[in-house]
């Protein structure tokens, strides 16, 4: 019955495209997923919404920018090398120069998650275009004060995007 057509793949809902498998449809890293999303969002409420609960511009720029620091250091030093197994860092020469290092994993022991991988690079690319739609906001209602929270937002999302585009075009594998 139910059980023979489970085995040959039969009903049960586990219908699978390509070369997807039940394990793709899981996060394997829940917690690292939640944290990659929650202080983003945080960030992005608490810009929305802060007024409502306070009228002091300083505690909503305070708290925002806490949580925007919690996101750019969870985002590159962790949620990056669990979701999707790459890591940027920038650094300092003896001759004072700047150079950027990319790295992923090695992925002949390792395979990405498509489900980590989606919420990663959507939790990536989505919220600096919110960003932007708040900068325009806060330009077209002269409040510069606001303009200033965005652009930390900015600055920070967008060290992320920018690290992690390029990670993801030039990184070379290396076990660490």
């Amino acid at each position: 019955g139910a059980d023979a057509m489970r085995a040959r793949g039969e009903g049960g809902g586990s219908l699978q495209y390509g070369g997807e498998t039940d394990r793709d449809r899981q996060c394997e890293h829940p917690q690292v997923a939640f944290f990659h999303l929650f202080f983003r969002t945080a960030a992005i409420l608490t810009y929305v919404f802060c007024t409502w609960v306070s009228s002091s511009f300083v505690l909503s720029f305070i708290i925002t920018v806490l949580l925007l620091a919690f996101d750019f250091w969870t985002v590159k030093n962790v949620s990056g090398r669990l979701l999707v197994g790459l890591r940027w860092w920038n650094e300092i020469l003896p001759d004072g120069s700047s150079e950027w290092r990319f790295e992923c994993a090695d992925m002949s022991h390792r395979r990405t998650n498509a489900l980590d991988s989606t919420v990663f690079w959507v939790g990536l690319l989505v919220p600096p275009v919110l960003w932007v739609l708040f900068a325009l906001g806060a330009l077209l209602r002269l409040n510069f004060e606001w303009l200033l929270i965005v652009a930390v937002a900015l600055g920070l999302n967008g060290a992320n995007v920018i690290g992690y585009l390029r990670c993801r075009k030039g990184a070379y594998p290396h076990t660490s």
